[in-house]
C-alpha cells in the first residue's frame, strides 16, 4: 500500500503527524490533488483543542485541513481529462453538498442541510494528497502566489461577508480584527467603502489594524476603534446616526450587540462570527433592532461558486492579501504553527507538506 504523511485527528483534542496514511484514490467523479500549500484555520485550533462546540461535527480518525491549493494528480472514473488536465493549478470548495435538499435545489449550495466538510468530517488537505469531488475543483490563474492560493477558503468567507450587501460609497463597521476581519477590511477598502471603522478589544489586533491603515495609506478612510472604550458611541457620533453596514466577525455577544447598536436605521448587519454558546441575548431588542428596521444577514462559507468568482476577480484586479500570511513552515511543524496561530501571534500560517517553497 502506498502511504503519505498528514495531520490526523485521532480523537477529540488529539492529533498527530502520521507518515503511514493510505494514499487516497479518487472514486467516480472525484479528483486527487497533490497539495502544494495549506493554511491553518481557527476551526483547526478549536478542533485540536477539543472544543466541545466542534466535537459533534468531527469524525475521527480524520485528516484535518480545509484551506489549500495544489495540482491535479489523478482523475477518477467519469471525469473529463480535457476539463481538468493533470497538473492543473487548483483549489477546491471543501463543502461536499447533497444537491437535493431545499437549499441546494434553490441554488444555495453553501447552506446545504446535510453538507459534509473535508478536513472536519471527511479527510482533508493537511496531507500530501487530498481527494475532492470534481465539481468542487476551482482552477486558479498561474500568476496567483501559492501562499495566497492556500488561503482562498477564508478569503472567500470574507468576500461573502463583505459583499453580502453593497459597500461601495457606504460606511462600514468591522467588529473583530482577526484574520477574517483583516481581510474584510481590505475588501471593503478595495471595493470603495467611503469610511471603515475597525473595532477590536485586543491590543495586538488594534496594532495590526493601525499598521494596515498606515501601510495602505488609509488614514482618511479608516478609523481604528478600541472597543473597550465607548465603541458604539464613537461610531454613532462619527457617522451621525450609525454605519450603513456592520460586519460582525468576532462572534462575541458584546460584539454582536455592538454591531446592531452602531448600525443606522434601515441598515444591514452581516453576521459571520460564531459565539461559543448556543444562545445570544439581544439588548434593547425593540429599540436597537425592530424600531430601526434593520436587516440581519447570516453568512456561512462561500456561495458556490459565485464567491469564488468574485474573489478571483478581485485578486486579478490587484487586491493584495499576501501580507496577511505572517508565517510559512513545513507541515512537520504543524504544532508550532497551530500554537502561534492559536495565540494570535500570527495572522495566517501557511504550511507546505513537502518542503518550504
Amino acid at each position: 500500500m502506498v502511504s503519505m504523511k498528514g495531520i490526523q485527528l485521532t480523537a477529540p483534542g488529539k492529533y498527530q503527524l502520521r507518515t503511514d496514511l493510505p494514499m487516497p484514490e479518487p472514486g467516480p467523479m472525484e479528483v486527487r490533488l497533490r497539495v502544494a500549500a495549506a493554511g491553518i484555520c481557527g476551526t483547526d485550533v478549536h478542533i485540536c483543542a477539543g472544543d466541545p462546540s466542534m466535537n459533534g461535527m468531527i469524525a475521527p480518525p480524520v485528516t484535518l485541513g480545509h484551506e489549500f491549493c495544489g495540482h491535479v494528480d489523478k482523475l477518477g472514473p467519469g471525469v473529463d481529462p480535457k476539463a481538468l488536465p493533470l497538473g492543473t493549478y487548483v483549489s477546491a470548495e471543501m463543502h461536499e453538498v447533497c444537491r437535493e435538499c431545499p437549499a441546494c435545489r434553490s441554488g444555495a449550495y453553501h447552506a446545504c442541510a446535510t453538507a459534509r466538510i473535508r478536513g472536519i468530517n471527511l479527510n482533508g488537505a493537511f496531507a500530501e494528497f487530498v481527494v475532492v469531488s470534481a465539481g468542487n475543483v476551482v482552477k486558479l490563474p498561474a500568476q496567483l502566489p501559492i501562499q495566497v492560493a492556500a488561503i482562498l477558503d477564508p478569503l472567500g468567507n470574507a468576500v461573502h461577508t463583505t459583499l453580502k450587501v453593497p459597500v461601495k460609497d457606504r460606511t462600514v463597521a468591522i467588529v473583530g480584527y482577526g484574520p477574517i476581519g483583516a481581510m474584510c477590511g481590505e475588501i471593503a477598502a478595495f471595493t470603495g467603502a467611503s469610511h471603515i471603522f475597525v473595532l477590536d478589544v485586543a491590543d495586538l489586533a488594534l496594532q495590526r489594524a493601525r499598521e494596515w491603515v498606515a501601510r495602505r495609506g488609509l488614514r482618511d478612510r479608516v478609523t481604528v476603534v478600541d472597543a473597550r472604550q465607548k465603541a458604539v458611541e464613537t461610531v454613532v457620533d462619527a457617522t451621525k446616526g450609525g454605519v450603513d453596514v456592520a460586519l460582525e466577525i468576532s462572534g462575541h455577544p458584546v460584539g454582536i450587540n455592538n454591531a446592531i447598536a452602531m448600525t443606522r436605521a434601515a441598515g444591514d448587519v452581516v453576521n459571520l462570527g460564531l459565539p461559543k454558546g448556543d444562545t445570544v441575548g439581544i439588548e434593547k431588542f425593540s429599540k436597537n433592532f425592530i424600531f430601526k428596521g434593520l436587516t440581519m444577514h447570516a453568512v456561512i462559507g462561500r456561495e458556490m461558486f459565485r464567491t469564488w468568482e468574485q474573489m478571483l476577480e478581485l485578486l486579478q484586479r490587484g487586491m493584495q492579501i499576501g501580507q496577511f500570511v505572517t508565517a510559512e513552515m513545513p507541515m512537520d511543524k504543524f504544532d508550532v504553527g497551530l500554537d502561534r496561530f492559536g495565540q494570535g501571534l500570527e495572522q495566517k500560517v501557511v504550511m507546505y507538506p513537502n518542503q518550504l517553497r
